[in-house]
């Protein structure tokens, strides 16, 4: 009986699941490019083998199987992928062995996620049918948020009784502190028991990218000295972190990928009228900066942002703090204005007119572009001190852009706008960089960045041929000994992908490959570098032979041997001139004359 992993394996295909993340182009005959989701990149280095269903990213030197992908890019535990892989396969899991601990920490957040659905479900019924729920109705209708949109999104509303869901979890037989723990509740200031965190307030359920409901914003339905802040969040739990949700998100993955781009809002109800409007790329921050987290979420999808903040100094600010941190991680980034006499968001324009936004939304200029509109509007250059600020201020956001064409494009604008010559701007440009420069300690150059030898990439080739193209076994290995290789790990490959090979022609070895061999040896052993090695030996080769002849591929792989042949002779022959250079200097005519001798010989041989 298969095991889940390799039955599920069996049903999928790493191609169709990945392409559901990314979109993927043909790479040869069988294999599949994308820019990496997983580093900052514009020129593909991640590739999928259909043939070997694995992937692996030679940029950042991520790879493995389905698994391993989904892991990665969803940020989920094994346990939790294999459940969702599951259920797209059609496989029935059994029973885990968990310990206590374990159960009992999936058991509370398990409550906890229930206990919002409960929530959102106990909301939503008295928005849409209870009395209570009449003066919300009418403001969400008032807004233009139809009956569709709020089933859509799971829209609800608390009345004002003191603790109408506390009552309603309790009769559920759910404790007070799992209630307070979900923050649904929270303690009275005086007294035992417990009272409800969100009253009078329209709700608008939080989910976390898998859907899930995690949390709520409650906007304050009438305002007074009373009623708290206008909009109020659940508070931080074991399910929800406010610094890594974005709002939509689970609603917009799909239009993401599809548009190649994300609108980014402050409001909650800026993407719900987004929604109406019919553009879905759209996620809302909910008035804060972004964060790293939030980014790095969002990198997984697509690498051009699209903000829409609102035009005050303060939505500015907030809203640049998170495009500096986003320009750090290479996004493409770009704005959208909303003309002042269509409203300051998205709500007001759809509220206006639905299709003014979805022409708006499609027409977003460059960031650096925006400051240029925004700065100069503002200053006058015949002034020589309002002048130098705007200048100072665009040098610091172009010094943002590491790409020279991209730095001289706008460096040549700037000229044009300031009068300043182009070679100024280009000598306060490197100022500016230079002040920037912290005098931090150098950071460790990581395995997979640091520069392959020679030796390494010749040796890479020849053993991707053994995995790929096993018939070349006996051109390969008679030819290529342990001590030719210098890498270590290489070294060990190759004595694996030997043992390998005499296994899979053995009579007792049916339908298994060298590669097939490798991958479950390195599973069982837990040897994830030996693996995403192999992964890659594999990939680049298949890229480097695809459509050759099979004389070409003899070739190829005479060629590379006759590299490893000749790197001894041509080490011995560059020690020999350096030797030679210091005879000369040192005046030792003999000695010169002797190494000469000795490296025509070599020369010759």
């Amino acid at each position: 009986m298969l095991d889940p992993k390799d039955e599920i394996k069996q049903r999928l295909d790493v191609v169709e699941i990945i392409s559901e993340y990314l979109p993927l182009k043909p790479a040869g005959s069988s294999g599949f490019k994308a820019c990496c989701p997983f580093h900052g990149e514009k020129t593909p280095s991640f590739h999928v083998s259909r043939e070997k269903q694995i992937w692996h990213c030679f940029g950042c030197n991520k790879g493995g199987d389905l698994f391993a992908f989904v892991m990665d890019l969803e940020g989920m535990n094994f346990p939790s992928v294999l459940e969702l892989m599951a259920g797209k396969a059609g496989v029935k899991l059994p029973e885990r062995t968990q310990s206590q601990a374990s159960k009992e920490s999936k058991k509370e957040r398990d409550v906890l996620l229930d206990l919002h659905i409960i929530a959102q479900k106990f909301y939503t019924k008295i928005l849409t049918e209870h009395e209570y729920g009449a003066d919300a109705r009418k403001y969400l209708k008032d807004r233009g948020i139809t009956d569709d949109l709020i089933e859509k999104f799971g829209l609800g509303f608390a009345s004002d009784q003191w603790s109408m869901m506390a009552n309603y979890l309790q009769k559920r037989d759910y404790d007070d502190e799992l209630i307070i723990k979900s923050g649904l509740a929270k303690k009275k200031l005086s007294g035992d028991g417990i009272i409800d965190r969100f009253r009078n307030r329209i709700l608008v359920p939080l989910h976390d990218a898998r859907g899930r409901v995690i949390g709520f914003t409650g906007r304050s339905l009438v305002e007074t000295d009373k009623s708290g802040p206008k909009y109020l969040n659940s508070p931080e739990t074991d399910i929800y972190n406010k610094r890594a949700v974005l709002y939509g998100l689970h609603l917009a993955k799909t239009a993401i990928r599809q548009n190649k781009s994300v609108i980014i809002v402050e409001g909650n109800l800026d993407v719900i009228a987004s929604h109406k409007a019919g553009v879905e790329n759209i996620v809302a921050s909910s008035g804060t900066a972004l964060t790293d987290i939030q980014l790095q979420t969002l990198k997984k999808l697509t690498n051009h942002l699209i903000f829409c903040f609102d035009s005050d100094n303060a939505g500015f600010e907030a809203a640049r703090r998170g495009i500096r941190l986003a320009q750090q991680m290479d996004f493409d980034v770009h704005v959208i204005l909303i003309p002042d006499e269509m409203g300051k968001d998205p709500d007001d324009v759809v509220q206006n007119d639905p299709e003014k936004w979805v022409q708006i939304a499609s027409k977003p200029i460059h960031i650096i572009k925006y400051y240029f509109n925004r700065i100069f509007a503002k200053s006058d250059i015949s002034n020589i001190t309002q002048k130098k600020e705007a200048t100072k201020f665009m040098l610091s956001e172009i010094a943002q852009y590491t790409d020279a064409v991209e730095r001289e494009h706008w460096l040549m604008q700037l000229s044009d706008r300031t009068m300043i010559g182009i070679d100024v701007l280009r000598s306060e440009i490197k100022k500016h960089a230079q002040t920037q420069k912290t005098p931090e300690a150098k950071a460790p150059i990581k395995p997979s960045e640091q520069k392959k030898t020679r030796n390494d990439s010749v040796v890479s080739f020849l053993l991707g041929v053994l995995l790929v193209h096993p018939q070349y076994f006996d051109d390969i290995s008679n030819n290529l000994s342990q001590e030719t290789i210098k890498s270590d790990q290489l070294r060990v490959v190759y004595k694996d992908i030997k043992s390998a090979y005499t296994q899979a022609n053995t009579p007792s070895t049916t339908q298994k490959t060298t590669f097939s061999i490798l991958s479950a040896l390195y599973k069982q052993e837990q040897r994830t570098d030996d693996a995403n090695c192999i992964n890659a030996l594999t990939l680049k080769t298949e890229q480097i032979l695809d459509g050759f002849q099979e004389k070409q591929v003899r070739e190829e792989i005479d060629r590379h041997l006759e590299i490893l042949v000749q790197a001894p002779r041509k080490a011995h022959l560059l020690e020999l001139e350096s030797n030679i250079r210091q005879a000369e200097m040192a005046g030792d005519k003999q000695r010169a004359r002797q190494l000469t001798d000795e490296y025509l010989e070599v020369l010759k041989s």
